[in-house]
């Protein structure tokens, strides 16, 4: 691992616990406050503040310093948590991952930056104190047992910790520094002694300058807690061994690290002497309680030797408890694990799965050509092994959503103390899993969205006090699954969208004439042209018109579709309506005109003959089963030569001709494709199309057959929309805005 791996890990663990703290101040500013959330915001700041020691990003540390302080104080009850102070704390947050996102270098090269630390630390001078310290000990009765084993009543040895450390031969390697170790372990408190172990150290012959040779017995005197000092080793602690044994307790453990420590045991048990951490006296008893205990000839001489050097020297300190917080024996004795990895890596393997989904395919196809019994049932076990893979690698994609819809909470804090509003976020369905690159692209689009709903849709306190609501306003996040998709739903109890307005300023843009007769949908619609708003005046946060358009692009080009319903006086809902994944899916292979596509298969209904159904009034839509069905054709949409140039007579299709029409549902919208052929389901691998194919409607990406060819995978909720749209062209005669 290289220095920058190790950086790296460093700012993906820094932005998680600035996550973590930002998620418990939100719980605070709610009302929410006890000991556990003080004692995780502060363990996520100081476990910052302390990866940054260790890296030399002073710029880091002092201000963490100061914010851990102030949480310090609150966590002894020095001060309360108070809203004031939770609006500093966010702010303070913010800084810090400002702070993360520059080296010290870059930190002094930006004044603004500078100033705002500056104003941060002024900020928190109310709740600072120039006497506050880091975490207090607490002092606990002495037992009688605990009085068997002290050594000492100088009061401060309490707080006396040792650190045996060894460290990895590669740590230099690794770039990491010793030094900054030892350094960071000075910040919490006082070195009383280091003893450097230079036993392992080669001659000239076998030095190599990049392996640690060195090893250390470190003794600190520090109010600091158990988990704090550790932290001071997490980027080393995998490959380390590293004992820290923590004040007032018994001997016996300092024993066994001695025992397993490679130095000579006389040298060792001196070495903790002259640190302080044990006494004399202490070695000589415990070494004759544990020559009793456990009494072998080889033992019995060696304790006997250490017992009797052990009393030539009266040195005073205290005893402490061993505890062995070995990394590897942490990780032993876990139950669940996780492991990093890189995105690229993972997208990577997902692109092998699917080239071994399109050879699968291939060998299917040669199978059925020799028609050999054996090979095809190999061909077949080898199909559902490939299954059992593709799903395996999709699923190290999907994610909750959950943490998505999390950073929505500060938005809608922040966004509603600036319009003086009071909003209650509610999420559900958190668990809801999607595939990660959906996530990343539904961030613009959902915070469009939000922004809109509380400027234009929630209205202000005193509006809904008129209108006899609770002056508390909400707006609810939720996802779930529908239909084999999935469904993400941003709704709010507000004013609702006023369809008299939208419709008269799609009059005034020239987007309908003054007569078009629209539905409730279609009207909501509208408000994704370009430019297209109803607010009365421009905000920071709205009313441009340049959001909504972005929104629909951005859903769409996810394959996905959005859905409006509204009520004046009620509120409003977006339903965003995707796919489960756009790696690999499960399609129906379809033909037109001797080309192939691929429609998902989550969308398709049903499949009939067209054949033997009456176009109604020469339209392209049949009644089926009661309801009017419009459909396309492939042939045409495309303008592919057809496969079949008879004329229709009578409005039916001739009996020789077979068209078959695949029915499709995609939100609450239902519409026909006709085809000349149906060859069945087909895993699909998606491959996105290249950008000369950007405005070519109705294709959503292409994919490789097992023949080679190329099959084009259909966008089912644009070709509906077509399908509906021509069908009110044909039914009128007049264009759908002219309606």
């Amino acid at each position: 691992m290289s220095l920058d791996d190790v950086l790296q890990t460093f700012y993906v663990e820094a932005q998680e616990h600035l996550e973590s703290m930002e998620n418990v101040l939100l719980k605070m500013d709610e009302g929410e406050c006890d000991n556990d959330m003080l004692n995780d915001i502060f363990r996520s700041a100081h476990t910052i503040k302390g990866s940054a020691g260790i890296f030399g990003l002073d710029h880091i540390v002092s201000f963490t310093h100061v914010v851990e302080n102030v949480l310090d104080r609150a966590r002894d009850n020095e001060i309360k948590i108070e809203k004031n102070l939770i609006d500093v704390m966010f702010k303070c947050r913010d800084h810090m991952q400002n702070l993360v996102a520059v080296t010290l270098d870059e930190f002094n090269g930006q004044a603004e930056l500078q100033k705002n630390d500056g104003d941060l630390l002024a900020a928190l001078a109310p709740w600072a104190s120039a006497d506050s310290k880091q975490t207090q000990a607490k002092t606990s009765t002495v037992t009688a047992s605990q009085n068997d084993n002290k050594l000492t009543d100088e009061g401060d040895n309490n707080k006396l910790w040792h650190i045996s450390l060894r460290l990895s031969t590669d740590c230099l390697r690794n770039g990491m520094d010793p030094l900054s170790f030892i350094k960071f372990l000075s910040s919490l408190g006082k070195i009383k002694h280091i003893e450097t172990i230079i036993d392992a150290f080669p001659d000239s012959a076998h030095f190599d300058a990049e392996t640690l040779y060195l090893a250390y017995e470190i003794a600190l005197q520090s109010d600091a807690s158990l988990e704090e000092i550790e932290n001071t080793f997490m980027f080393v602690q995998d490959d380390s061994d590293i004992t820290i044994l923590s004040a007032s307790a018994k001997v016996d453990d300092y024993l066994a690290l001695i025992d397993k420590r490679p130095e000579d045991n006389q040298r060792l048990a001196d070495i903790l002497v002259n640190c302080g951490s044990l006494t004399r006296d202490a070695l000589e008893q415990g070494l004759i309680s544990q020559n009793k205990k456990n009494s072998t000839p080889d033992k019995q001489a060696a304790t006997d030797k250490l017992a009797g050097q052990a009393v030539e020297q009266d040195k005073t300190s205290e005893s402490t408890v061993s505890i062995d917080l070995t990394k590897q024996n942490k990780n032993k004795s876990s139950e669940g694990k996780q492991i990093r990895i890189d995105s690229n890596r993972l997208d990577h393997l997902i692109n092998l799965i699917g080239e071994l989904v399109i050879n699968q395919q291939r060998i299917e196809l040669l199978s059925k050509d020799t028609k050999n019994p054996a090979l095809t049932e190999a061909v077949d076990d080898f199909d559902n092994f490939t299954n059992q893979i593709r799903d395996a690698a999709l699923s190290l994609r999907m994610v909750p959503i959950g943490a998505t819809f999390q950073r929505f909470k500060r938005l809608v804090r922040d966004t509603a103390q600036a319009l003086g509003k009071d909003v209650e976020l509610i999420i559900e369905g958190a668990d809801t899993e999607l595939d990660r690159l959906m996530v990343e692209k539904l961030g613009d689009p959902l915070t469009h969205i939000v922004r809109n709903a509380m400027d234009h849709g929630l209205e202000s306190i005193e509006a809904r006090q008129a209108a006899g609501k609770n002056i508390k306003g909400q707006l609810k996040l939720a996802a779930y699954h529908e239909g084999g998709h999935i469904i993400i739903a941003i709704s709010d109890d507000g004013n609702g969208i006023d369809k008299v307005r939208v419709r008269e300023k799609a009059i005034e843009k020239g987007l309908i004439n003054p007569d078009a007769q629209l539905s409730d949908n279609e009207l909501f619609h509208l408000i994704f042209h370009p430019g297209f708003s109803t607010a009365t005046e421009v905000t920071n946060l709205s009313g441009r018109g340049v959001g909504m358009d972005v929104v629909k692009r951005n859903v769409e080009a996810l394959q996905g579709s959005i859905d409006i319903s509204s009520q004046t006086g009620v509120g409003s809902e977006f339903k965003i309506r995707l796919p489960l994944t756009l790696a690999i899916i499960d399609g129906f292979h379809v033909e037109a005109s001797g080309t192939h596509f691929i429609i998902p298969q989550a969308t398709i209904i049903e499949c009939i003959n067209l054949a033997n159904h009456q176009d109604i009034k020469g339209r392209h839509c049949i009644n089926l089963r009661g309801d009017m069905i419009p459909y396309l054709k492939m042939s045409e949409i495309f303008k592919l030569t057809p496969s079949h140039p008879q004329t229709l007579a009578n409005n039916k299709i001739p009996s020789s001709v077979k068209r078959e029409l695949v029915i499709v549902k995609f939100g609450n919208d239902v519409a026909g494709i006709a085809v000349d052929r149906l060859n069945g389901e087909i895993q699909t691998v998606v491959k996105p199309l290249g950008p000369i194919f950007k405005a070519l409607k109705g294709i959503g990406g292409s994919s490789l057959l097992g023949n080679g060819e190329i099959a084009f995978i259909l966008d089912i909720p644009q070709l509906i929309e077509l399908a509906i749209a021509n069908e009110i062209v044909n039914k009128t005669g007049k264009s759908k805005n002219s309606e």
